[in-house]
């Protein structure tokens, strides 16, 4: 920025101005004639200074500002580039949250106060200067993604499965494009780990209910065994005769116990199977994935891409316009 100051003699018809002195290695820090002196630092400016005859007529001074670029780059500049990479998190963090929007809104409050800040400082020529203009381009793009991502979410949470071609697309090509995988075969897989474990589970019922029963077989036999026994000994003689008439007894007592086993051991045998549906149940939740989760996914990945492509391809865009 030049900023011209000249001065005339109106009544002079016949004499001439003219710049005395040249510029020369001794008068370097005066203001010379006919260039310009050496930049000196004015607050946030660098000013320069030069004299001249304008036509032997006029006697001129300007003055030439420039702005120093550092401190608009710290105050100005530097930060809404860092929260426009801030807003890539909102494009990391896990879709099944709600830190997403709030973080994102955080950002875009943050952008308003940084286009405040900006229409303050810098010098306004009849118009927005580039950058608020550019700041303004940027704060669009963030609040459609933000839209685009609160649809994302919304559909992460749909039940359901894709229709065929739409599984091809997006869940293969498109996703390998994206450097995810074929989220197709992760589905399959996830499938298969879950019909694993409910097949485990289904043995580890079998196997304790075909235990409950030798149990409470082998418990049947040993009664009879001790009945038959107590039946050949009907005839007890001497000191055998005190001890056979107590082997009715433990015979009694062998038997409430085993119907006390018997009972608990089917409590326990039920408490462990219905344990064991709840934990599958779990575990099929927790691994099943639909369909649209994994599109969700796929989504995401594609918003960031764009985000990104679409931030950088503002600049020149904005560049152009202004023209």
């Amino acid at each position: 920025m030049e900023c011209h100051i000249c001065f005339s003699a109106a009544t002079a018809i016949k004499q001439t101005i003219q710049c005395q002195g040249g510029r020369s290695s001794a008068d370097n820090r005066n203001s010379p004639c006919n260039s310009y002196s050496t930049a000196k630092t004015e607050g946030e400016w660098y000013r320069k200074d030069k004299i001249f005859a304008k036509d032997n007529r006029e006697a001129c001074f300007t003055v030439h500002l420039a702005r120093i670029p550092t401190f608009h780059i710290a105050t100005t500049v530097g930060p809404c580039i860092i929260l426009v990479v801030l807003m890539i998190i909102t494009f990391i963090l896990p879709l099944d949250r709600g830190d997403r929007i709030s973080f994102g809104v955080t950002i875009q409050l943050s952008m308003v106060v940084s286009l405040v800040f900006v229409t303050d400082v810098l010098p306004v020529k009849g118009a927005l200067p580039f950058f608020a203009t550019l700041i303004i381009v940027w704060m669009g793009l963030m609040g459609v993604f933000l839209f685009v991502t609160v649809a994302n979410i919304v559909l992460h949470d749909r039940e359901g499965s894709l229709s065929p071609s739409a599984k091809i697309i997006f869940l293969r090509y498109i996703s390998k494009i994206l450097l995810l995988g074929d989220l197709t075969e992760e589905k399959r897989a996830s499938d298969g780990e879950t019909g694993l474990t409910n097949h485990s589970a289904i043995k580890l019922t079998n196997y304790a209910f075909e235990t409950d029963d030798k149990v409470m077989v082998n418990d049947e036999r040993q009664g009879d065994g001790y009945e038959k026994t107590g039946q050949l000994s009907t005839h007890p003689t001497g000191p055998e005769a005190s001890s056979s008439s107590r082997i009715p007894e433990l015979i009694s007592s062998v038997k409430e116990l085993t119907r006390v086993m018997k009972t608990e051991m089917g409590e326990l045998t039920t408490a462990v199977h219905k344990q064991t549906e709840e934990l599958n149940k779990t575990m099929k939740n927790e691994e099943e994935v639909s369909d649209y989760t994994l599109l969700a996914k796929v989504l995401d990945r594609l918003c960031l891409v764009m985000y990104i492509i679409s931030i950088v391809a503002a600049v020149p865009m904005t560049m152009y316009l202004a023209k």
